[in-house]
């Protein structure tokens, strides 16, 4: 072991306080910025798992006029696109179902994805265990096939390798087996289980309006977003002028289909980054303050070394060596923060895309080590320099009681940078803690306590007229239940999912009107179970016999549509479906259907049971004085339904909190690091405050012999906190007020000037600042001036 190490090993050894609570600074530090960025990292950063991934493309169908910027895929478009397309080199898709594993002693729900020929080719990943689709298999009629997951292999077979060709029932079709995917295969969702060919019947293939498929594709290698986008353009167009009726006005989306994934979640996290790495500023900053400290502590000791005969290089190399350790330390200790953050947030975030990728990897470990590296340089070799120049007759003469003024002037200005770090942090974490707390005071329009959520396995194959009576059969046994108030269900979560408005016509006026508005289909019941008041006419009925003929509107939509009218009675055309007539025939209060963060959206409620949606949300009211268990309802519905899994049960109340989630996430986060970074400053200013008193020592008992008041001492003391608090809150008002204009979309219901938010945060900075000053300031006063003028 080279000298210079050991004898760093030595010292830092005999001042055990200050390694530890260097250490666990950068732990601090470094651990939260190495979390962050590992989701950063795993989100943004990282490629998708694919060969190639940067060519992988999702495509949507739009329509402009219809206001639909992106819209599902008809499976004969995709097939007319592969084979018009000269910038592609294949064009696949898929769709979800749930479908229902009865294999085992009872029935199990599994995520299904049904693909589109070409599916595992487009996106070129093979098989770990058997292989993929033929095209036999893929088309209409074909022999029934299943590829599984790596974690369903696992889960169901213990990675048992003659899994392959084994049958399973999905969906009461008996199915092989013929592959396994690798575990990093997880398209579209981490949680698809297995992946069954669509084997799409030739009139679904006819269909042009039938718009099911979640299109991508691969780009020819070369080809840019832009010439693909012009490539599907004109295909369109052409298909326009050959089926004017069902083709005219809609066009093709092209975006990467990594932004498809994780676009919506690109600001937050880089918001989360940015904050974190304040923090970390902070953390080396205190660590600075620590070291220039510690060397002034030390000039009497290095210049007794100089002048026995040590080398300013040899004192500087185990003066940088102490730095390394403590940040090698560091790093350590902020891989194994790291880790628990990182679990941490896969709980908190589990919604946030790609989070099962989040791990601390190679790229984790380098990072956290660059990091440590360049603190080191920023806190160690400065301080060690300084420490080394001194003059020695200079520092043995003070005996290493004094400390200069340009050193507490720059641990001063240091200080000040932490609180005003301290303070930009406090405002952001204002901001979207106070954004937060108006999101949960939004009234939804509807009461979602005591109300059940759930679903049902279902297969999209199922008979239009047999899902409409298992429908009616499923809400008359749940209203049955002893203790449950109403039952109904809908095909969209409430205030969960921002549908694009679509397009109708009122009869009785111009026909050329072009209007649009939110829908919902929802049972007779809806209403009633999330107690949303009918303002005017009636509800409606489960008719079987005519599904989807009534409609009821909301007060923003008869407001919108019929000012100063009454709409009930009147009849509205839905461009959706041709031919399909309905009569409004009530009116109901706003409900935010869009999402609790939206105004609520002019809405139409369609009437009726859905028969072509077999698996939509069902929503259970109870009593809350009498307790009906989950467990009860699910029993209830085995009775009628033995082969079918209940899943995604939740209260609708939690249901709620999770579509708000990604703020509360955000806004703890950034509470967090806020809290951090006051620490630190808090400690800062106690550190240099406390220097300031034992560096003053001498003139502060001069000036008490000679009769200064206690009163006197303490405001010395305290001026100087206060011109550091000051400086601080000075600049990080000015930094918080330019990081306003970056949070623009992310808070809701406040200014990002919000007074009270840029009042608070000084206050908070002041109180912590107070606290910090007042140990310094009470050693201070309580010097005893005989002692002090001793001492020296």
């Amino acid at each position: 072991m080279p000298y210079a190490l050991r004898s760093a090993l030595r010292a830092l050894a005999h001042r055990r306080g200050l390694a530890l609570t260097v250490i666990a600074t950068l732990t601090l530090g470094i651990g939260a910025n190495s979390a962050i960025f590992s989701a950063v990292d795993a989100v943004l950063l990282k490629p998708l798992p694919y060969p190639d991934s940067e060519r992988l493309v999702a495509v949507y169908e739009s329509n402009a006029g219809r206001r639909q910027a992106t819209a599902l895929v008809a499976p004969v478009r995709l097939e007319e696109w592969n084979q018009m397309n000269r910038t592609f080199d294949g064009l696949a898709a898929s769709y979800f179902e749930n479908a229902t594993d009865t294999s085992g002693p009872l029935p199990e729900r599994v995520e299904a994805i049904r693909t589109s020929p070409r599916f595992f080719s487009v996106l070129r990943v093979d098989a770990a265990a058997g292989r993929t689709f033929t095209a036999d298999e893929e088309r209409f009629g074909g022999p029934s096939a299943v590829v599984i997951s790596d974690a369903f292999w696992q889960r169901r077979f213990n990675r048992d390798p003659s899994a392959v060709g084994r049958v399973l029932q999905l969906g009461g079709a008996a199915r092989t087996i013929v592959g396994v995917m690798p575990p990093s295969f997880r398209y579209p969702a981490a949680t698809t289980e297995v992946w069954i060919p669509a084997q799409a019947p030739p009139p679904l293939l006819e269909a042009r309006e039938a718009r099911f498929y979640r299109a991508f594709g691969r780009l020819k290698p070369g080809v840019t977003i832009e010439q693909a986008q012009g490539d599907l353009s004109a295909a369109t167009a052409e298909l326009a002028k050959r089926f004017p009726r069902t083709d005219a006005g809609w066009a093709a989306a092209v975006v990467p289909l990594k932004e498809e994934q994780i676009g919506g979640v690109r600001r937050s996290l880089w918001m989360l980054l940015g904050a974190v790495a304040l923090v970390l500023i902070a953390a080396c900053w205190n660590v600075a303050c620590l070291m220039i400290a510690d060397a002034a502590r030390r000039e009497h000791e290095i210049a007794v070394r100089l002048a026995l005969g040590a080398t300013r290089a040899t004192l500087v190399r185990q003066l940088l060596f102490e730095g390394l350790i403590l940040a090698a330390a560091g790093a350590a200790c902020g891989i194994l923060a790291a880790r628990w953050i990182i679990e941490a947030l896969r709980t908190l975030a589990a919604d946030l895309p790609r989070i099962d990728e989040v791990h601390v990897d190679a790229r984790l470990i380098a990072f956290t080590f660059v990091i440590g590296a360049a603190t080191t340089l920023l806190f160690a070799l400065a301080p060690a320099v300084q420490a080394t120049r001194a003059e020695v007759s200079s520092a043995l003469g003070r005996g290493g009681r004094g400390q200069t003024g340009g050193r507490l002037s720059l641990q001063r200005l240091l200080v000040a940078a932490q609180l005003a770090l301290a303070i930009v942090l406090l405002a952001g974490a204002g901001l979207l803690v106070r954004s937060f707390a108006r999101l949960q005071e939004v009234p939804p329009g509807f009461d979602p306590d005591h109300v059940l959520t759930f679903r049902m396995s279902a297969q999209w194959a199922e008979r239009l007229e047999a899902v409409m009576n298992r429908h009616l059969r499923t809400l008359a046994r749940l209203e049955a239940v002893p203790g449950v108030v109403a039952a109904s269900f809908a095909t969209v979560m409430p205030a969960s999912v921002d549908l694009p408005p679509g397009e109708f016509r009122i009869v009785g006026r111009d026909p050329a009107q072009h209007l649009f508005a939110t829908g919902r289909t929802v049972s007779a019941s809806y209403f009633q179970t999330l107690r949303i008041p009918i303002l005017q006419g009636a509800t409606c009925r489960d008719d079987p016999a005519k599904p989807f003929e009534k409609v009821l509107v909301t007060r923003s939509w008869a407001d919108r549509f019929f000012p100063g009218d009454n709409p009930i009675g009147h009849v509205v055309e839905p461009m959706s479906v041709a031919g399909l007539r309905q009569e409004i025939i009530g009116i109901v209060a706003d409900v935010r259907e869009n999402g609790v963060a939206k105004d609520p959206p002019p809405l139409m409620y369609t009437c009726g049971l859905q028969p072509y949606w077999p698996d939509p949300i069902f929503l259970v009211r109870s009593d809350p004085a009498r307790d009906v268990s989950v467990a009860t309802i699910r029993d209830a519905l085995r009775e009628i339904e033995p082969d079918r899994a209940m899943y995604a049960v939740q209260p609708l109340r939690a249901r709620l909190a999770r579509t708000i989630s990604q703020q509360w996430i955000s806004a703890l986060l950034v509470a967090l690091f806020a809290a951090t970074a006051l620490l630190l400053a808090g400690l800062g200013l106690y550190g240099v405050t406390s220097q300031f008193v034992a560096a003053r020592r001498r003139d502060i008992g001069v000036r008490m012999a000679l009769g200064a008041s206690v009163s006197n001492i303490v405001a010395t003391v305290a001026g100087q906190a206060a011109a550091m608090t000051v400086a601080g809150v000075v600049a990080g008002i000015a930094g918080a007020l330019a990081l306003a204009r970056l949070m623009e979309g992310l808070v809701f219901g406040i200014s990002t000037h919000d007074p009270w938010t840029f009042a608070l945060a000084p206050v908070v900075l002041a109180v912590v600042s107070l606290v910090a000053t007042a140990i310094p300031a009470r050693r201070a006063a309580t010097l005893e001036p005989i002692a002090a003028l001793r001492d020296e």
